[in-house]
């Protein structure tokens, strides 16, 4: 189990195969955060706990997209268990959904052999028909992924499981505000073209757009491909939320950065700086990172600017949400790994990294909590 684990290291996201019934997701009707979710009736294989074939009246359902194959999903079941273990006396009922079964293992050996790491009902997908009820239709591309029923039956929340904590409790507590999650979770996937409209026929190939969902889930898809047009179109979606704004800021810089636009993008980060919001030193710490991952396309400039926003967030940071402090040293040890040999000779600010190195000798030579990056990046930036 523990190799399982490890591997969930290397593959961030497990995205699902195309098959033929994802080619014709035109034909679907999309289905939306304020939708009542069909149910899943006799389209599973139920492999432990009681079946479940409509949903309730009154009970809050959370649907755990998963499959064998998937690290990623299986280094979440514990977190899922808990969280099953917690609410069970409020009545919310968990339902593992595998789909797309691996051959090495078949999903009934893996629960049986898995039944302490899965506390809570788990059923099999046949044919396909709910990965396209409830991936397609949702625009879910990759798993893991929940998907949360409130007590009418209403699709309330989708998203990473690892984020299901806060609105399960809204939720369940009947607090939860399902008008304002219809307009946040379901503006990027109508920005974007979600689930694509059958467009007259021009001879050209669209570009493929990112799921729907939240933020975060959007993001996996299109930072993996480094789609500098689709991050700019979705923060453009997400200016008029004035909670989200340093976040839409964070994700327009990257998506300038990519489209090659830097004088815009570095004008862009550091308008973070003036502007205020819960997740601040977050985005600031995110930008820093992704500065520093890429570095080497230009050294002397993202360096320079990495440096100065994980001195903001540091600046910035309110409490212990994030490591901004491990940001800090992160960015200063690539800045140092990069002044001894592996600059060029002309480094403009060379004097200026000098001069940052002396200042926070204390704080490389310390070990604060690392930075999101730190970890499994580090070996990679240094050649170690």
């Amino acid at each position: 189990m523990r190799t399982i684990f490890l591997s969930g290291c290397v593959a961030v996201i497990s995205l699902l195969m195309p098959t033929v019934e994802a080619q014709e997701t035109k034909a679907l009707k999309p289905l939306v955060i304020g939708d009542q979710l069909p149910a899943i009736g006799k389209r599973v294989t139920w492999l432990k706990g009681d079946e479940v074939g409509s949903f309730a009246k009154g009970k809050v359902y959370v649907i755990d997209l998963w499959a064998t194959w998937c690290a990623p999903c299986i280094e979440m079941m514990p977190h899922t268990s808990d969280i099953a273990d917690r609410y069970a006396k409020h009545g919310v009922e968990i339902i593992g959904l595998a789909l797309d079964p691996g051959s090495a293992t078949t999903t009934k050996q893996f629960v049986e052999t898995n039944a302490t790491l899965m506390r809570y009902a788990i059923c099999e997908d046949i044919d396909g028909q709910m990965k396209t009820e409830y991936m397609a239709r949702t625009g879910t591309a990759g798993i893991p992924t929940v998907l949360i029923i409130n007590k009418d039956g209403i699709l309330a929340w989708t998203g990473h499981p690892k984020n299901m904590s806060g609105p399960l409790a809204e939720i369940v507590l009947e607090t939860y505000d399902l008008a304002a999650a219809k307009q946040t979770l379901n503006r990027h996937g109508t920005a974007l073209g979600n689930i694509p409209k059958t467009p007259a026929s021009s001879g050209k190939t669209d570009k493929p757009h990112p799921p729907r969902g939240t933020d975060r889930d959007a993001l996996r898809n299109i930072f993996e491909r480094k789609d500098g047009d689709a991050m700019v179109e979705l923060a453009s979606s997400m200016m008029g939320n004035k909670a989200r704004l340093v976040n839409a800021l964070g994700i327009k810089g990257k998506g300038l950065y990519h489209q090659g636009n830097f004088e815009e993008a570095e004008s862009t980060f550091n308008s973070i700086c003036n502007e205020s919001g819960e997740f601040k030193t977050q985005v600031l710490c995110g930008v820093a990172e992704f500065l520093v991952m890429q570095y080497r396309d230009n050294p002397d400039r993202n360096l320079t600017l990495a440096i100065s926003l994980a001195e903001a967030a540091v600046a910035n940071r309110t409490g212990q949400q994030w490591p901004a402090t491990g940001t800090l040293v992160f960015v200063m040890k690539v800045v140092e790994f990069h002044t001894k040999g592996n600059k060029k000779e002309d480094v403009k600010s060379h004097k200026l990294f000098s001069e940052k190195l002396e200042q926070y000798e204390h704080l490389r030579n310390s070990k604060p909590q690392e930075s999101r990056l730190t970890t499994s990046n580090r070996r990679t930036l240094l050649g170690q």
